[in-house]
């Protein structure tokens, strides 16, 4: 019997790594690629590191900021060192006590009573200029002066000055050339009252004077009560036509020289009551006229 070695077999052996051989090596790897991180040097990457790590502290302590700062609180202000109060000395005051007496003024003052001036509007071409002063105090210049105030034809005007006294009758022309003066030299037209118009006969008062219609019954004979009354005032024309002022009404007039009259309305001459074109051609008066006592 033979014993030689049977030869290799060309076929390749069915258990590769077995143990009946050694394994075969793995398969290559492919090569591993590097980010822009890991292709930067050492020193740039440190340096990115760094600006991390600031960035990330520089958030936080902002985050806490207004954290704090929501809430009201004030980081600077919650160890903020407080202060002793100052102290400020006091200097003594050696002002002296103010006197209860009142210590006189080296210039005079002026009058404590006031002055009243009024105007009426209706009368054109008239300067006011009178004053009204309030005083206690009149004393007599003329007492129940009868008096009479005409009504002339056409267009003159009859009037009359209380402060004098004095009636006058003036054309057109005179009337208008005395009113253009007194608007030149602002002294208001001599006359307190004017009396015109055949037709409607106007009663009226002047600028530069002011006057109240009173009732015979509420007309005091005092001074001071028709002064009063001549400062509220309220009469500044009356159509005698229409016969607006009957007998007995009193007028208070305060004129332009400042003087108050009382002037009482007495009775009529002429005119028809019973028309309306036919006022009275004269008004007669009965007049008193005080003035400002000194």
């Amino acid at each position: 019997m033979s014993t030689a070695p049977m030869p290799p077999s060309n076929h390749p052996h069915q258990n590769v790594g077995s143990p009946g051989g050694p394994f075969p090596p793995p398969p290559p790897q492919p090569p591993r690629r590097q980010g822009w991180f890991s292709r930067q040097s050492e020193a740039v990457r440190i340096t990115i590191i760094g600006a991390v790590i600031a960035g990330v502290f520089s958030l936080a302590g902002a985050v806490l900021t207004s954290a704090l700062t929501d809430k009201g609180e004030n980081p600077s202000d919650a160890k903020a060192p407080t202060q002793p109060p100052t102290v400020t000395a006091t200097q003594p005051d050696t002002t002296p006590p103010a006197s209860s007496e009142e210590s006189p003024s080296d210039e005079p003052s002026a009058p404590s009573t006031p002055s009243e001036q009024e105007t009426d509007p209706s009368s054109p071409g008239d300067s006011p200029t009178a004053t009204a002063p309030m005083t206690t105090s009149y004393k007599p210049s003329y007492t129940k002066q009868a008096m009479s105030l005409g009504l002339p034809p056409g267009s003159d005007l009859g009037t009359i000055d209380f402060d004098v006294p004095a009636t006058r009758r003036y054309t057109e022309d005179e009337w208008n050339k005395a009113k253009e003066t007194a608007e030149q030299s602002g002294v208001p037209v001599e006359a307190d009252l004017t009396y015109q118009n055949t037709l409607e006969g106007f009663l009226s008062l002047r600028n530069g004077r002011n006057a109240a219609q009173l009732q015979p019954a509420d007309a005091s004979e005092k001074a001071e009560d028709c002064a009063r009354a001549a400062r509220v005032g309220g009469f500044t024309e009356a159509e005698m036509s229409k016969w607006d002022l009957p007998a007995k009404t009193v007028l208070c007039v305060l004129t332009d020289k400042g003087n108050i009259a009382r002037v009482v309305i007495t009775g009529f001459i002429g005119g028809n009551p019973q028309s309306t074109i036919a006022p009275p051609t004269q008004i007669t008066l009965e007049v008193t006229l005080w003035k400002p006592g000194t």
